[in-house]
C-alpha cells in the first residue's frame, strides 16, 4: 500500500527549498535556481497558490519557466554555476575532507554535475 504525502508536507518542503534558494542567491558559492526549481515541484504537489506566487516572481519566475519549457540556460548562468561548483567542491575536497575515497566522490560528483550543466541547451540571451 502506497501512502500519499499530504499537501501541507509538500508546502512545507516548498518553503524550505525557497529559503535555501534565497540563501543561494545571496551566497556566492551556492546556486539558487536549483532549489527554486525543486520548490516549484513541491508547490505543484501541495499548493497552486504558492506555485503561482513563485512563478510570478519577476526575478526567479522567468528562469523557472525557461527551465520547465526546455529553453535551457544562458552561457553566463552555465559559467557561474560551473565556476561556483568547482570552487566549492574543490575547497571541500582538498581542505575539509581527510578521507581519500570521499575526496574522489566529491570530485567525481563535481565533474558529473559540470558535464550535465554543459549538456543543457544553451539559451540565446536577449
Amino acid at each position: 500500500m502506497v501512502k500519499r504525502i499530504p499537501k501541507p508536507v509538500w508546502v512545507a518542503f516548498g518553503f524550505i527549498f525557497v529559503a535555501i534558494g534565497t540563501i543561494g542567491y545571496i551566497t556566492p558559492l551556492m546556486p539558487g535556481l536549483v532549489f527554486f526549481i525543486i520548490a516549484s515541484f513541491c508547490f505543484a504537489k501541495g499548493s497552486f497558490k504558492f506555485l503561482r506566487m513563485l512563478i510570478g516572481n519577476k526575478y526567479i519566475g522567468p528562469q523557472i519557466m525557461d527551465w520547465k519549457r526546455g529553453k535551457g540556460m544562458t552561457r553566463k548562468t552555465k559559467f557561474t554555476a560551473i565556476a561556483m561548483l568547482v570552487i566549492s567542491m574543490s575547497y571541500s575536497a582538498f581542505f575539509m575532507v581527510k578521507l581519500v575515497w570521499v575526496k574522489w566522490i566529491i570530485m567525481t560528483s563535481a565533474v558529473a554535475i559540470s558535464l550535465y550543466i554543459l549538456s543543457i541547451k544553451t539559451k540565446i540571451e536577449s
